[in-house]
């Protein structure tokens, strides 16, 4: 599948503000084997030289700097993708060290004493996969998808509390569950295809899943406890992925100015058809 996101980020301001420091995260990744970033732009108003990094995970970071005084900054970030509906086939390898990491509580992934009882029943499943199956049909049949309970920052234990929340939320949920159980598992951010990303159909700004590490048979393996397919197949484009949201926000920063932020995002994923060689034009 091809497909095409636009993503508009407009911030704005009562008062002039001033020397704006930006990370953004929102080139999707390349090379995962199940997608391709065929191309990629982003632009920035004001105008600003824009620089890229790769952070410790693996996500390509693009940050920028506006000095002079200003009431708002748009980011554009638009993006073809190719996307496949097969993992590639294994074995896998994965850094020890990196499992390790991804086996840990984190900012937003807590081990209160809910999650413990929760986790409890899903020990005896010995097989990796199964078991973030199961835990993954668990919190879509049980918890209550309701945007404005939670905020960006709310935790785990927060949601495990509250029997409800947004995609952000179950993942965390989820990443807990796994990881106390000893299975690593990684937050991921990134965008949904086709009839909304919300259990209603409605349109999400991003979207947010889990993925797990099966095994080197089976290697990191997509789980959406938002959805009732609730395995990723080619509709989902991933951005990255790191320990919790904290690791992969798609736009944060820092300014100087006594004035109140506002923040609009629009997101749009749209499919094209293209032929090889057009998607390799797209790539030059």
């Amino acid at each position: 599948m091809i497909l095409k996101v636009e993503h508009s980020t407009l911030f704005e301001y009562e008062e002039p503000i001033y020397e704006t420091a930006t990370e953004v995260r929102l080139h999707p990744r390349s090379g995962t084997g199940a997608q391709r970033c065929a191309s990629f732009s982003l632009q920035v108003n004001p105008s600003a030289t824009v620089f890229n990094y790769t952070d410790f995970y693996g996500n390509n970071v693009h940050h920028f700097n506006i000095l002079q005084s200003h009431k708002q900054v748009h980011i554009m970030a638009t993006s073809i993708i190719e996307t496949l509906n097969h993992p590639a086939s294994g074995p896998h390898e994965e850094d020890e060290i990196m499992l390790l990491d991804l086996l840990s509580e984190s900012r937003y992934v807590h081990y209160d004493p809910a999650i413990l009882a929760l986790a409890a029943q899903f020990k005896p499943i010995t097989d990796p996969w199964l078991k973030a199956m199961e835990i993954c049909r668990h919190i879509n049949d049980t918890f209550l998808y309701e945007p404005g309970v939670t905020d960006v920052h709310s935790t785990s234990a927060v949601v495990m509390a509250l029997g409800r929340g947004v995609c952000q939320d179950f993942a965390h949920l989820m990443l807990a569950v796994c990881r106390h159980l000893g299975l690593p598992a990684r937050y991921v951010s990134g965008y949904l295809y086709g009839g909304g990303s919300t259990p209603d159909g409605q349109d999400e700004a991003s979207h947010a899943w889990c993925e797990i590490w099966c095994g080197k048979e089976k290697g990191w393996v997509g789980f959406d406890p938002t959805h009732k397919t609730l395995v990723v197949d080619d509709r989902y484009i991933k951005i990255g992925s790191g320990r919790d949201y904290g690791d992969v926000p798609p736009v944060r920063g820092t300014y100087k100015g006594a004035s109140s932020e506002k923040m609009s995002v629009s997101v749009r994923v749209s499919a094209l058809e293209l032929t090889p060689g057009e998607i390799r034009q797209h790539n030059t």
